[in-house]
């Protein structure tokens, strides 16, 4: 598993479609805790927006 602290830190500034799924699929390792499930869920917002706005 990479390390999510490392993985967040790399990204320079709004992250891309990739890096937001890359983020996604490593917290979706992680045990499925309030905060781990809300920032999933935020996340997952954050791409539809992202797209949409991308597209």
């Amino acid at each position: 598993m990479v390390d999510i602290v490392s993985l967040t830190a790399s990204v320079n500034g709004i992250p891309t479609v990739a890096e937001t799924d890359a983020i996604l699929a490593e917290l979706r390792q992680m045990p499925r805790t309030v905060q781990n499930t809300s920032l999933m869920d935020d996340l997952l917002e954050f791409r539809s927006l992202l797209t949409a706005a991308t597209e």
